[in-house]
C-alpha cells in the first residue's frame, strides 16, 4: 500500500515537470499567440527561457509577443496622456518600463522610443508639481493623512523630490505630537509618553517632544517604596528573603512608569509618622510621610506561612528477569551456538517528593490619600519528584516480571528502561522554597504593574 502511494506520487511530480518543462511551456506560449493573447504568451516565453536560456524558438517568440505588449501598452499610455489622465498614464509608462525591464533579465531587448520616454518625464513633472500643491494644501487643513498619502507617492515617483520626504514624516508624525500634547493637557500620561515616543523614534528632534516625553514620565511617575515584610513564620529572617526576592521581581519591570525607591531608612521614618498598612491612615499623615520619603506608594505586608515538607525515599525491592547467553555445543557439527535463557534477579525502585509553600499578604499604601489601594494574598506551591530503579547490573538486558514470569513486552521495557535512566537527585526543599519566593515575587510584580496602569492612563 505505502509503495503504491509512493509510486503514484512520484507519476504525478513527474507529470507536473513534464507539464513545466521548457518546451512544454513554449507549446503553450504559442497556442496563446495563436489566439492572439500576446500577454499571455509573452509569460509562457518567458519563463520557458528562465529554465532554457538558449532556448532559441522561445527567445524569438518573446520578442515577437513582447514587442506587441509594449506596444499596447505605449499606445494606452499615449491616448492617456491626450485625454489629460495624467495619473493613468504615468502609471501605465512605469508599468511598460518595467515589462521591458523584465525581459531584458533573459538578454530580449526591447526599445521605448526616446520621444515617449521625454513625454512621459514631462508629464510626471507636471504631475508631482500638482500632488505636491495638493500635499501642501492638506497640511494648512491638518488633514496628515491625506497629505501622508500624497507625500508617500511622490518619493515613489521621485524620491529626492524638493522635501517631500520631510513632509511626509511631518504628515506621520505631528498627529502623534498633538495627541501627546492633548492627552498631557488631559492628565493621560501614559498615552503622552508613548504618543512623543513615537514621534522620537522617526525623528528624536522633532520640536521637543523629547522634553514633553519626559514631563509626562516624570509627573505620572508610579515611585514606590518598599518596606519590611512582617515575619509571620517561625523560620528566622524568612521574611528578608522574601523582599529580596520581591525587590528583585520589581527592579527588572518593563513598565516605564514604575519606578522602585529602595532606602535603608524607610521603616525609622514610617514609625515617627506613625504610618501602618492595617487600614486607612490620616491623609495629611500619609502626605506629609510621602514628602519625606520622597515617594508616593509604599508596598509592604506580611508573610505568612513557609511549609517545607522533606519527602522520605522510598525504596522497595522489585523482582525481574535478566537476560543470558548460553553457551553450547553442537557435537554432530562440532560447532558452538548460544540460546537465551532469562534468570530470576531483582532491582530496587526509589521514590520521594519534595513539597514548598509560601503564602504572602500584601498591601499597596498611596502616600497621597492614606488608602490601601491594592491588597491580595498570594500563596505558591512548588513540588518536586524522583522516580527511578538502580540495578547492579547490565541494565540493557533487565526485563520487568509479570505474574512471576518473564515480560518481553515492548512497551512494558520501554517503561522499564526509561525508568532506570531517570533522574535521581531531586531538588531540595531550600531550592522549592526560593522557586515559591520567586513566583510570589512575580505575581506581586503583575499585581503592582495592573495597579501602575490602571492609575496612569
Amino acid at each position: 500500500m505505502i509503495k503504491s502511494k509512493l509510486l503514484i506520487i512520484f507519476l504525478i511530480f513527474i507529470g507536473f515537470s513534464a507539464c513545466n518543462s521548457p518546451k512544454s511551456l513554449f507549446k503553450k506560449g504559442s497556442k496563446m499567440e495563436a489566439a492572439g493573447l500576446n500577454n499571455e504568451a509573452a509569460d509562457y516565453y518567458y519563463q520557458s527561457l528562465l529554465k532554457k536560456p538558449d532556448f532559441i524558438e522561445a527567445r524569438q517568440g518573446l520578442y515577437r509577443t513582447g514587442e506587441q505588449v509594449l506596444n499596447n501598452e505605449l499606445s494606452a499610455f499615449f491616448q492617456q496622456s491626450q485625454m489629460g489622465q495624467k495619473k493613468d498614464a504615468i502609471y501605465t509608462f512605469l508599468r511598460a518600463k518595467a515589462f521591458k525591464d523584465k525581459l531584458a533579465t533573459v538578454n530580449v531587448d526591447l526599445n521605448i522610443p526616446p520621444q515617449y520616454i521625454a513625454d512621459f518625464e514631462q508629464l510626471k513633472a507636471n504631475y508631482l508639481t500638482e500632488q505636491y500643491e495638493i500635499g501642501l494644501g492638506y497640511l494648512d487643513q491638518e488633514n496628515y493623512a491625506a497629505a501622508e498619502a500624497i507625500f508617500k507617492e511622490i518619493g515613489k515617483l521621485e524620491p529626492n523630490y524638493k522635501d517631500s520626504k520631510n513632509l511626509e514624516r511631518i504628515s506621520y508624525i505631528e498627529p502623534f505630537y498633538r495627541k501627546g500634547k492633548t492627552s498631557l493637557e488631559e492628565k493621560r500620561y501614559r498615552t503622552a509618553y508613548y504618543a512623543f515616543d513615537e514621534v522620537i523614534i522617526s525623528d528624536p528632534n522633532y520640536k521637543d517632544s523629547k522634553e514633553l516625553r519626559e514631563e509626562a514620565l516624570e509627573i505620572g511617575l508610579v515611585t514606590l517604596g518598599i518596606i519590611s515584610f512582617e515575619n509571620g513564620t517561625s523560620i528566622k529572617n524568612a521574611n528578608k528573603k522574601a523582599e529580596a526576592f520581591i525587590l528583585n521581581s520589581l527592579s527588572n519591570t518593563d513598565d516605564p512608569f514604575l519606578k522602585v525607591i529602595d532606602r535603608t531608612n524607610f521603616n525609622q521614618l514610617i514609625e515617627e509618622q506613625r504610618l501602618n498598612l492595617s487600614g486607612v491612615v490620616d491623609e495629611s499623615t500619609a502626605a506629609e510621610a510621602g514628602k519625606l520619603l520622597g515617594v508616593k506608594f509604599l508596598l509592604g505586608g506580611t508573610l505568612l506561612q513557609i511549609t517545607k515538607e522533606a519527602g522520605k525515599l522510598n525504596k522497595v525491592r522489585k523482582n525481574g528477569y535478566k537476560e543470558v547467553k548460553i553457551k553450547k555445543h553442537n557435537s554432530e557439527t562440532d560447532e558452538d551456538y548460544y540460546i537465551t535463557e532469562y534468570k530470576k534477579t531483582y532491582f530496587y525502585e526509589y521514590k520521594q517528593q519534595n513539597r514548598a509553600y509560601v503564602s504572602l499578604q500584601i498591601k499597596v499604601i498611596s502616600l497621597t490619600t492614606g488608602e490601601i489601594v491594592v491588597s491580595k494574598i498570594i500563596s505558591k506551591e512548588s513540588l518536586d519528584e524522583v522516580h527511578y530503579y538502580k540495578y547492579e547490573g547490565d541494565a540493557n538486558n533487565l526485563y520487568p516480571s509479570l505474574d512471576g514470569k518473564v515480560d518481553k513486552n515492548s512497551n512494558n521495557k520501554k517503561r522499564m528502561d526509561k525508568l532506570l535512566s531517570s533522574r535521581q537527585k531531586i531538588n531540595s526543599v531550600d531550592i522549592l522554597t526560593d522557586d515559591t519566593f520567586r513566583a510570589s515575587a512575580n505575581t506581586i510584580k503583575s499585581e503592582v504593574e495592573n495597579f501602575s496602569y490602571q492609575y496612569v492612563k
